[in-house]
């Protein structure tokens, strides 16, 4: 049973209820690399230095005070990096211990404000330990790109699952969903909480998203306006394509190809066979003609719209039979617009 990256109480004005939250995501992967020196084919690991001497060996004595702990040597918060000529004239480096890294922001050149670790852990922000629902709203309310990170929500044993079941069928009923704030490390974050998208699925999910600040301006990046009108022909034209690709959604059918090609590419190497061929990428062909780009995808979707399925008896199906029919009446409703098209541009000129 994998432990819990976050266990506390779900606050929904005087409703509460324990919970427990997991990952819903995995970062590990099948292949993972070490570095590697080609010449002695030793792993190549890396040390934490510093430029210049270390400070033990231009101060040999402290007193017990100032040696209890890393932070009392370093009571100051404002450090001064040492000058770039001192750093050249003391080309030696030494091996910084894991207990005497800290973290500097650095506000001008060469000048930090130092931050110890447990400055950091202790800083108090509410809501370690519980979820304070402020809000309830709709899901397709929210900016898509805000999303950062999916979680699961277990409730705890007891009768506090009770209410955690109610609220989940309530938000189920209503399509909504929670908005609150939590924190993970020290950090908090904006989230919402939100019933399973498969209502069979056990519990809730809760996903992390980003504040409005953190996102940029879309159009600092726009060299289109967006004033392009689409023309009513090639309007019709586009939605028949997006029609004649329109299938339901199933992830299970989208591959990691890279990580196939990565696999292949190391049991050719433990075998000691050439490496795989990389693929030939294919050119995009370049668009002329709108309409006629249109016209000849539709044509490469109509024969894929034709395959017969296979029977589980061995025979044709109904749905097989019916595909050709089907693929004839798109083509001609195709060439219907494609006439029409044609016409229209005859009056235009004309």
């Amino acid at each position: 049973m994998a432990r819990p990256l976050w266990s506390g109480t779900i606050q929904i004005s005087l409703v509460g209820f324990a919970v427990e939250i997991y990952p819903a995501t995995s970062t590990t992967r099948p292949i993972s690399f070490h570095e590697i020196d080609r010449n002695t084919l030793g792993r190549v690991r890396r040390e934490n230095v510093s430029a210049g001497p270390s400070t033990a060996e231009s101060i040999e004595t402290e007193t017990s005070e100032e040696t209890d702990s890393p932070a009392a040597k370093h009571s100051s918060s404002l450090h001064l990096a040492p000058q770039a000529r001192q750093v050249e004239e003391s080309p030696a480096q030494h091996t910084v211990e894991r207990a005497d890294i800290v973290k500097g922001y650095e506000y001008e050149k060469g000048k930090y404000a130092i931050i110890e670790p447990a400055e950091l852990k202790n800083l108090r922000l509410a809501g370690k330990k519980t979820i304070e629902i402020s809000q309830f709203s709709k899901a397709s309310e929210i900016d898509p790109t805000l999303y950062e990170k999916p979680y699961f929500v277990m409730p705890k044993a007891g009768p506090q699952a009770i209410a955690f079941a109610v609220m989940r069928q309530g938000m189920i009923d209503n399509g909504m969903v929670g908005v609150g704030e939590i924190v993970f490390s020290g950090r908090q974050h904006l989230m919402t909480l939100a019933p399973p998208h498969d209502p069979q699925h056990p519990g809730m999910m809760l996903y992390t998203l980003r504040f409005a600040t953190e996102l940029r301006d879309p159009r600092d990046y726009a060299v289109d306006t967006g004033t392009n009108k689409a023309d009513s022909a090639q309007l019709g034209l586009a939605k028949q394509l997006i029609d004649a690709y329109t299938q339901p959604f199933e992830v299970s059918k989208f591959k990691d190809h890279y990580e196939e090609a990565l696999r292949e590419l190391v049991e050719a190497k433990m075998k000691n066979l050439p490496a795989p061929e990389p693929e030939v990428e294919k050119k995009p062909s370049k668009v002329v003609d709108l309409m006629e780009a249109l016209r000849k995808s539709l044509a490469q979707a109509a024969p894929a719209q034709a395959l017969p399925e296979p029977s589980s008896a061995g025979g044709k199906t109904n749905g097989s039979r019916e595909k050709p029919a089907a693929a004839g009446a798109a083509k001609a409703k195709t060439g219907a617009v494609v006439a029409r098209t044609a016409a229209a541009r005859k009056t235009k000129s004309a």
